[in-house]
């Protein structure tokens, strides 16, 4: 007999339950138990330790950090190193940091109040981690030109001949012979393609913005490559010094991060007629690599091992 809410009465209440699957259930819950080889319960939660971790656990507890390092090893295998677990550690907070910029406008909008601009945003995450955009932008891993920045200038008072036009990111290819690449940085946010079709119902094109950039790096290039003599380039410190990299600039790689794939997608779906534009375009431009901003994202993930 219950009492129900808001009557004087009182009334029976039945339940049916089936219980036709319960052995099943009851046996899946056997295996999983089997499973664990031990089991805490703390004071304010229940938490289950399976197979290794809890071997991990035991082996942490109460330790010194050069013991825990030790353990961790012993536990993973390999020559894990203490700088091993800092770099990772570090990678996959800038990749989590990546993401809000890309996903979070309230967060990217935040980051911008401290920068010069919303390209400066992007600017000071790669600069911070050269990782990301060198080893992102293709297959062939890449690092800043002589281990400074990666925004340089390139002509005028520039790294070639000793205020002009400036590359957001001039890097070099890492290998016995080094190649040249220069890149322009710009935003997530930056259109894809026109605001309206070129031509009803499935021509588009891609938007000014795009268009625009892809002649920036090229003429960034172009006259970068005027102030060099000879087709490898030995680099000097400003004092005039010699440095030991040479770079070989027989047409250098160039690198535009624009946009968002996303834009290209209608109702959580991608627009066949939108891709088939902005791809058939971004392959037609020859020594220009146009790489969007999530794509540079899942390229980052695939180096730390996310993906």
């Amino acid at each position: 007999m219950e009492t129900i809410p808001g009557t004087e009465t009182s009334h029976v209440v039945k339940a049916l339950v089936d219980i036709k699957d319960a052995h099943e259930n009851f046996w899946k819950v056997i295996n999983f138990l089997q499973g664990c080889v031990g089991m805490e319960f703390p004071e304010t939660s229940r938490r289950l330790v399976v197979d290794d971790e809890a071997e991990l656990v035991r082996l942490l507890a109460g330790q010194e950090r050069a013991t825990l390092l030790e353990a961790v090893k012993n536990v993973i295998g390999g020559g894990l190193t203490e700088e091993d677990i800092r770099l990772i550690s570090n990678r996959k907070a800038q990749l989590q940091r990546f993401h809000s910029l890309l996903t979070d406008q309230e967060y990217f909008e935040q980051e911008r109040k401290s920068a010069a601009g919303p390209e400066a945003v992007w600017q000071k995450l790669f600069e911070e981690n050269p990782w990301i955009f060198g080893y992102g932008l293709n297959l062939v891993a890449c690092e800043p030109l002589n281990g400074g920045r990666l925004e340089r200038f390139t002509t005028g008072a520039n790294i070639f001949t000793g205020a002009g036009k400036r590359s957001d990111a001039v890097m070099r290819s890492k290998g016995f012979i080094s190649s040249l690449l220069l890149c322009e940085i710009k935003t997530h946010l930056t259109p894809l393609l026109a605001a309206t079709p070129y031509r009803l119902p499935d021509v588009y094109q891609v938007s000014k913005e795009v268009v625009g950039a892809v002649a920036q790096v090229q003429k960034t290039a172009h006259k970068a490559l005027r102030q060099v003599a000879g087709e490898l380039h030995r680099l000097y410190e400003d004092s005039g010094a010699p440095t030991d990299i040479e770079v070989a600039t027989v047409r250098p790689k160039q690198v535009l991060v624009i946009g968002n794939l996303r834009q290209l997608t209608e109702r959580n779906a991608g627009n066949p007629e939108k891709i088939a534009s902005f791809e058939q375009y971004r392959r037609s431009v020859q020594d220009v690599e146009v790489i969007t901003f999530d794509e540079l994202y899942e390229r980052a993930c695939f180096i730390v091992g996310d993906r």
